[in-house]
């Protein structure tokens, strides 16, 4: 034997102080005891490192310059590991205690299956329990990239992937910004299929300062991350270009109509003109487009 663990846990860190303990406590009471834990933390300036040295079997690894995305960390220390298989926690969420034991008995059991993930339980910023993610609209286990390609279902603290594969999925040097790791999920899914457990086996903190809420650009659907994905041809073999136009074009109406149902006029006209650019002939967006043309005017005019 090589002495190998069989799961390397891999934690990406950045100013983590308020939760990172209790994220370490819920991988160190897991039931299966067969993992390693690689911390590598993202230059943070609070007690995150303090905090997580306390911890003796956690493998901390110290970055000097933050890289803006957990995926580089995230990368870095999937590239560090030394198990058969990775499993993925951000530093704000937990894991229920058998979380590990399910996952790796499903991985052993599907050899075919590079990845897997689980249903993930929504807790609010006071510590409440509300509800699942995505419950009900997660695809079973099989060849999911027709339905990844329209909307990551996928929430990575709840991912077990084989080391090899999730290396192999995307060059580090394409990684950076908010959301690639939906372009490693579908560099996996094009090819294999995915694993869903339809249990939940993680706690996932919504809170509103969150990265995921920090810039409009993103809200309400991801236009940033499809346009990537299109640019990166990670559709290809899956759908044809105008499906996955229609996917983009999509998305920007959504975000039009949400910024101006919200008085945000010129994030109305900044999506609609981008979902145009895939669709000059979109009756919708062109819609959006005018609306929020005349929005401030009919504002004026009724005061």
């Amino acid at each position: 034997m090589s002495g190998n663990p069989e799961v390397s846990v891999v934690i990406p860190t950045y100013n983590a102080e308020r939760f990172i303990a209790a994220a370490l406590d819920s991988v160190m009471g897991q039931s299966f005891r067969d993992f390693e834990v690689i911390v590598v933390d993202d230059a943070s300036d609070d007690e995150t490192r303090r905090i997580v040295r306390g911890y003796d079997m956690v493998i901390l690894v110290e970055r000097a310059q933050n890289s803006g995305s957990a995926d580089i960390p995230r990368y870095e220390a999937a590239a560090r590991s030394r198990g058969r298989w990775c499993a993925f926690l951000d530093a704000d969420d937990f894991w229920e205690p058998e979380k590990l034991e399910i996952q790796v008995e499903f991985m052993r059991a599907h050899p075919e299956v590079p990845l897997s993930h689980t249903y993930a339980r929504i807790i609010d910023q006071n510590g409440r329990r509300d509800g699942i993610r995505h419950e009900g609209t997660i695809p079973p286990t099989g060849m999911i990239a027709r339905d990844l390609l329209r909307h990551c279902f996928i929430c990575t603290s709840t991912v077990m992937v084989q080391r090899e594969a999730w290396l192999r999925a995307q060059r580090p040097e394409t990684l950076g910004g908010y959301g690639t790791e939906w372009d490693f999920f579908l560099s996996i899914a094009r090819q294999s299929p995915v694993g869903f457990i339809p249990q939940p086996l993680t706690g996932y903190r919504r809170r509103s300062g969150s990265v995921s809420r920090g810039d409009w650009r993103r809200q309400p659907r991801d236009l940033r991350a499809k346009r990537r994905i299109y640019r990166k041809g990670l559709w290809r073999g899956v759908l044809r270009r105008r499906e996955m136009w229609a996917i983009i074009r999509e998305a920007a109406w959504e975000n039009a109509e949400h910024h101006r149902g919200q008085g945000a006029w010129l994030r109305g006209l900044y999506f609609s003109l981008w979902g145009v650019a895939y669709g000059p002939w979109d009756r919708r967006l062109w819609g959006s487009f005018f609306k929020s043309m005349l929005g401030p005017l009919r504002r004026r005019r009724w005061k």
